[in-house]
């Protein structure tokens, strides 16, 4: 990984804290561990292993985790970490989890940092990663309940993503005064089909809203008349990202994924779901996209710029911090829940009250909904500063 930070402006009064350079040479580990802020309580954020992670991106991340748990009032600090490498190489992939395990145990041990699955890791990686460390007992427990055989674990990042897009379909005279042509089942186009993925189309289903396009790492597929997400679903199962090049339909289109949100200026969509990489939605797309909003289940997926591009043609840009936070909440109530169906209704209620507080302060303050949210989560950081600077002033006066 270069450790060269190439956007100064992300480094700012509230952090980083911490870039911790993570290295083992004698089995190629190159990898980061970068501490937002620990002002809201203890930094926590997942573990991301991909071969193209960047310094940059790990430090937005960071602040991406900051501003979720602060939007929801959860008493954790934002951190992420980082390991560059291939997940599906899995030899490589476990001496590498295991090499940085070793060298953040005592990040760990000292409550500096609570690591979390991310993009190429899950959660048999983390508790792996926990007996090299040593604390097999802080690994998160799972809940050890299904739903349409998938562990429900699995599906609270994807069901918050649809709960927090209905609320907005609900919503949308409050939002827009565009008058937009909808329906009881809206078009929706989906980016990447993996766990969070997955749980996204199930719930869709649940709602009857009509699935139209969706991309895996092999590509991308479309049909205007809707995808059959019963059969989807079960190719993921039988051929994984592949499933994209096995799907069979009518009015089937196969394209790059790169140009699956561009065909929501050639076909009616209704909302865009975001879901892998950072920077998918950037200058270079954002004047080709056509939809009612766009509502993240990645983390980052904007590109400097794009919400106000995005705010200027009509279209709404909802924060990611916002509408993927179904796992954390899920985290947080799961020591009380009797239950997995609690667990849902408390992860609904929270997502959808914080989305329409947000979609109420965007219209009252006349700016997007983006940078309202971005705005509250920052003051309440910033409160939280300002208390601690008090008491550190107090202490220096003591002594």
């Amino acid at each position: 990984m270069d450790f060269n930070i190439e956007d100064y402006s992300l480094l700012d009064d509230i952090g980083p804290e911490k870039i911790i350079s993570i290295n083992n040479p004698s089995v190629g580990l190159n990898g980061v561990l970068v501490i937002d802020n620990s002002i809201y309580g203890i930094p926590a954020g997942g573990i991301r292993l991909a071969p193209d992670i960047t310094i940059d991106e790990m430090i937005r991340l960071s602040r991406a985790m900051s501003l979720k748990f602060c939007s929801y009032r959860l008493k954790l600090g934002g951190a992420k970490a980082g390991i560059c490498g291939d997940p599906s190489d899995t030899e490589k992939k476990g001496i590498l989890l295991t090499a940085f395990a070793d060298q953040i145990a005592p990040f760990i041990e000292s409550d500096v940092y609570y690591p979390g699955p991310d993009m190429g890791t899950d959660d048999n990686d983390l508790l792996k990663m926990f007996k090299v460390m040593g604390v097999p007992n802080l690994a998160p427990k799972p809940i050890g309940l299904k739903k349409l055989g998938v562990p429900v674990e699995e599906l609270f990042t994807g069901y918050g993503v649809v709960n927090c897009l209905e609320t907005i379909y609900d919503n949308l005279e409050k939002l827009t005064e565009i008058k937009h042509k909808t329906s009881n089942n809206p078009k929706i186009i989906l980016e990447g089909f993996g766990k969070v993925g997955t749980a996204i189309a199930i719930a869709l289903k649940d709602l009857n809203f009509t699935l139209t396009g969706v991309s895996t790492l092999n590509g991308a597929i479309f049909d205007e008349n809707g995808l059959n997400i019963e059969d989807l679903l079960t190719l993921k199962l039988q051929h994984g990202d592949d499933l994209v090049n096995q799907y069979e339909s009518k009015n089937l289109l196969k394209i790059s994924k790169e140009k699956l949100f561009e065909l929501s200026s050639e076909y009616q969509t209704d909302f865009i779901i975001p879901g892998a990489r950072p920077d998918v939605i950037n200058k270079n797309n954002a004047d080709k996209i056509n939809a009612i909003a766009l509502v993240p289940a990645a983390n980052i997926p904007y590109e400097k710029g794009t919400t106000e591009i995005l705010r200027e043609r009509g279209i709404i840009a909802f924060p990611d911090f916002v509408a993927n936070a179904g796992e954390v909440l899920a985290i947080l109530v799961n020591k009380v829940a009797k239950n997995a169906d609690e667990i849902f209704e408390f992860v609904k209620t929270k997502i959808t009250e914080k989305t329409f507080e947000v979609i109420q302060g965007a219209v009252q303050g006349n700016i997007s909904p983006y940078n309202f949210a971005v705005e509250d989560a920052m003051n309440e950081l910033k409160k939280k500063q300002k208390r601690k600077k008090n008491s550190l002033e107090k202490m220096n006066k003591r002594y």
